[in-house]
């Protein structure tokens, strides 16, 4: 994996939208002061890849986002086997604010989207593409320095552990917990199997079995004898019942045959009553005819008194409705009146909607008014609005220079900004020139130093009168004993040194602030020019529009205004009120004679209707007198050849259904006597002469009922038996597999116990480690030979590192004996070769390594820059993160980080 370019916004100290174009680097140093955002530019790569960091994991990210700001957004686009992919995340303060999205490439420049599966799947996909997950992409991109001082110098037991956590090897001590879980978990389930066994399935034996087979077959045997003895007991009971069937009958038809016997007086009785009845039936029609007549003669005459009375009140109801129109007629000789003054009312209505649209009331007043004139008063309105629109524009114009003025002081205080900043840049060169030259000044005095103390060391090898070792002089003069103390021409130095640094970094920062304030004035210069230009512009506009208005348009409008409003008011407060009351008295005169007409009209109709009833029931009074007086004499003659009156007549009398009834009843009451008489006969034929006994019946069903309940009780003591045998059967099967299932448990448990002994750490893990170590060695050991140019080899010595000088005819020393540049340089060569591991046996498209170089003298930062720079011949991407400047300008590139209020800034210097 090699990045191409990261962009984000809103990350940690980078506020706004930063890009970082990593296109064309391979060595370079990303350098700035503490807190800037150098190690934040590392975290939003592994952000934008995996969803979180180094520092906080995959929690608490709210933290990532800049203060003040609701969200943050990362993009990286990167390399991988040829293929270009851009990896983008978006994290706000809610959930429902992050986003994840993945993108490939094309041939032909467009990118296509990979975002599918939600943001789970979306990360899944994205590692499978880079190959590496977080933990082993922090430990083998993003090298951690001291980690790899402490597994140089450690002790065995030390490196061990810390190999472990670097290869994440970590997992092995998981699976010696996962198989000791495992084996702890089927030694509880062997016991608990036993348990079972010894518990529940002790009495379940074959021999258990056979005795319950043996009883059940004897209780199968006494239901078949029970059986037998109720099919006897079930045919003779069924024989008495059939018997007593007949013996039941015979006692019913008896019982009917008493019952009729006593009936027979009032069967008699009620012939007796039909006979009589239809005698007078011949009569009741004229009583019922003779009661009719009469009912409707008392009716008629009612009805001839009630049609009297309507008549009489039509008539006078005739009257009062031939008044009321007369009254009616009279009042409508006011209506042309009326409607003449409502024609007056009309044109004053006119006039008050007039004013009310021209914006005025009737108490609208002015000291000169002027005849309406409608054409006049809009032409000076307009006039009127146009002078009011343009006064508005004119406060406007006076908001826009005021803010045109601000504009200019702030432009003219940032261009005294500008002034200071260049006259503090020059000052800071200034002071760099002095640095400068006082480092150098150090800097000679620290090599001087360093070269006579170079020569004194080897004054204890020379002897006056003896040949010199180096130049086999002989020496005749010893060089003075004088000592030189470096240290302090060391700190000399390295303070001068550490000016110099602040001195250029300071000028840096200026000059970005320079750049970016150069850029914005010259922006808002351009601004302000075009926004005066088109203020003055518009203030002639105004000022022109202003003049071409002549005179006082408000007031002219006003004057006529008044002069509507008096007319207005010479017609009343309300001439619209009084219109509509006239036409009201007009509309209520004409419906008065209306309604007056119809009730005229309806009042006569009723009166004709009531004379007609009245005639009609005079009429048909008499008729129904003459039919009642015919019907009466008709009855009198009938009653009379009868010997009975009307009441004697109707007591006799029955309807047609209850005589035919009590006929019907005498017929029947004959012909049941004479059939129940033989049907007694034929039972007594049918049971002959033996005598049916009660008794023998009840005694038969009793033991009938006691076999039932004896085979029955048998049948279910066979269930249970047979239930039982089946249950016995299942057990002794399922104590065979649980015998079996226990066995087969117990060696499972020998071979977890086994392999929970294996992967303890004194044994697997430490065998693992070995093997891990011994590759590292190997690989660690090649890549320091070729970093210090073929002198040094990395090897193992007991549980001790060494190194292998072969500069020295291959001397064997401990790691501790190395320089401070030298321990480096191993340190780096085992962070790399662990990086080649965790990646499987690849070289990965880039390296960053954290700051470690700040305590290293000049002498070892001159290996590390020779070393680091030897990197680039195997293809890697390598970024280091440092605050030693003499180390970032050995470096072809660097990127600088700058902070300020607005956030912090990224730029990238080549060359």
């Amino acid at each position: 994996m090699r990045p191409l370019r990261l962009d984000l916004q809103g990350f940690t100290a980078f506020r706004q939208f930063t890009e970082l174009d990593f296109n064309d680097l391979e060595l370079f140093a990303l350098v700035g002061p503490t807190g800037s955002g150098k190690s934040s530019l590392l975290d939003a790569m592994t952000f934008a890849l995996y969803g979180q960091t180094a520092r906080l994991g995959a929690s608490g990210l709210d933290a990532l986002i800049s203060q003040g700001e609701r969200g943050l957004s990362v993009s990286l686009t990167f390399e991988v086997g040829g293929q270009t992919f851009r990896a983008s995340r978006t994290k706000g303060r809610k959930q429902a604010e992050n986003e994840v999205r993945f993108e490939r490439l094309d041939d032909d420049g467009r990118w296509t989207n990979l975002s599918d599966g939600g943001a789970k799947g979306i990360s899944e996909r994205i590692r499978r593409t880079v190959g590496l997950d977080f933990n082993t992409f922090r430990r083998s991109v993003m090298l951690p320095q001291g980690e790899f001082s402490k597994l140089l110098h450690g002790s065995g037991k030390d490196r061990q552990q810390l190999l472990g956590e670097l290869t994440g090897l970590d997992h092995v001590a998981n699976m010696q917990r996962v198989a000791s879980d495992r084996a702890k978990e089927l030694k509880h389930e062997s016991q608990s199997l036993n348990s079972v066994l010894l518990n529940e399935y002790a009495d379940v034996t074959a021999e258990a079995l056979a005795a319950i087979r043996t009883e059940r077959e004897k209780t199968d045997a006494e239901a078949e004898r029970l059986t037998d003895s109720r099919e006897k007991l079930q045919t003779n009971l069924t024989r008495l019942r059939d018997i007593e069937k007949v013996w039941r009958q015979k006692q019913e038809a008896e019982r009917r045959l008493n019952v009729l016997e006593a009936r027979a007086a009032d069967i008699q009785a009620g012939a007796a009553r039909a006979e009589r009845a239809r005698k007078v039936a011949g009569v009741l029609p004229l009583l019922d005819a003779a009661e009719r007549a009469r009912i409707a003669h008392e009716r008629e005459a009612r009805e001839l008194t009630r049609a009297q009375a309507n008549a009489e009140a039509s008539g006078r109801r005739l009257a009062q409705a031939e008044q009321a129109l007369q009254a009616a007629q009279d009042a409508e000789d006011r209506i042309p009146d009326l409607e003449a003054q409502a024609d007056a009312l009309k044109d004053a209505e006119a006039d008050a909607a007039r004013l009310k649209r021209a914006g005025g009331t009737p108490q609208t007043t002015h000291a000169s008014p002027l005849p309406w004139d409608e054409d006049a008063f809009y032409t000076a309105k307009e006039a009127a609005d146009k002078l009011a629109k343009l006064k508005q524009e004119r406060i406007q114009l006076t908001a826009r220079r005021l803010g045109l003025d601000s504009l200019k002081e702030t432009q003219k205080v940032e261009l005294a900004s500008i002034q200071q900043l260049e006259r503090e840049q020059q000052r800071v060169q200034n002071e760099g020139k002095v640095a400068r030259a006082a480092h150098q000044e150090a800097e000679a005095a620290l090599k001087e130093a360093a070269r006579i103390a170079g020569v004194l060391a080897h004054r204890v090898h020379l002897h006056q009168g003896e040949a010199c070792p180096l130049c086999l002089q002989i020496v005749e003069v010893l060089p003075p004993d004088g000592g030189v103390k470096l240290e302090d021409l060391e700190r000399a130095e390295a303070a001068a040194k550490a000016e110099l640094d602040g001195r250029k970094l300071r000028y840096k920062e200026l000059q970005v602030e320079l750049t970016h304030l150069r850029k914005t004035t010259e922006e808002r210069a351009s601004t302000l020019s075009d926004t005066e230009a088109q203020l003055v512009q518009d203030e002639q506009d105004v000022k022109l529009a202003e003049s071409r208005v002549q005179g006082d348009p408000q007031t002219e409008a006003l004057r006529l205004l008044a002069g509507l409003a008096a007319q207005v008011g010479r017609a009343g407060s309300d001439p619209a009120g009084q219109r509509r009351n006239i036409q009201g008295q007009i509309q209520g005169i004409r419906k008065a004679i209306g309604d007056a007409q119809n009730n005229l009209t309806r009042a006569g109709g009723e009166a004709a209707a009531a004379n007609a009833t009245l005639t009609a029931a005079q009429s048909s009074a008499a008729q129904r007198e003459a039919d009642w007086q015919h019907t009466q004499a008709t009855l009198t003659a009938s009653l009379a050849v009868l010997a009975l009156d009307a009441a004697q007549a109707r007591a006799a009398a029955l309807p047609e259904s209850d005589i035919t009834a009590l006929e019907e009843a005498a017929r029947t009451h004959t012909a049941q006597r004479a059939q129940l008489r033989e049907a007694v006969a034929e039972l007594d034929r049918q049971l002959g002469v033996a005598p049916f006994d009660p008794a023998e019946l009840d005694q038969v069903s009793r033991d009938l009922t006691a076999t039932d309940a004896a085979l029955n009780a048998a049948r279910e003591r066979a269930g249970r038996l047979a239930e039982q045998f089946r249950q016995a059967q299942e057990r002794l099967k399922r104590k065979g597999e649980i015998e079996a299932k226990a066995a087969a448990v117990s060696r499972t448990f020998d071979t977890w116990q086994t392999l929970t002994n294996t992967l303890k750490a004194n044994e697997f893990q430490q065998f693992l480690l070995a093997e891990v170590e011994a590759q590292l060695l190997t690989r660690a050991g090649i890549l320091l030979h070729d970093i210090s140019d073929g002198r040094y080899r990395l090897a193992l010595d007991d549980t001790d590192y060494v190194v292998q000088d072969l500069w020295n005819a291959g001397e064997v020393r401990g790691v501790k004996t190395l320089s401070g540049g030298e321990t480096f340089l191993a340190s780096l060569s085992l962070a790399i070769a662990l990086s080649d591991y965790l990646a499987g046996n690849k070289i990965l498209g880039a390296l960053f390594l954290d700051e470690g170089f700040g305590t290293l003298d000049p002498q070892a930062l001159e290996a590390v820059a020779g070393a680091l720079e030897s990197l680039r011949t195997q293809g890697r991407m390598v970024g280091i993160v440092t605050h030693v400047e003499s180390l970032s300008e050995r470096l072809p590139s660097r990127v600088l980080v700058t902070k300020s209020v607005a956030g912090s800034h990224v730029q990238r210097l080549d060359g």
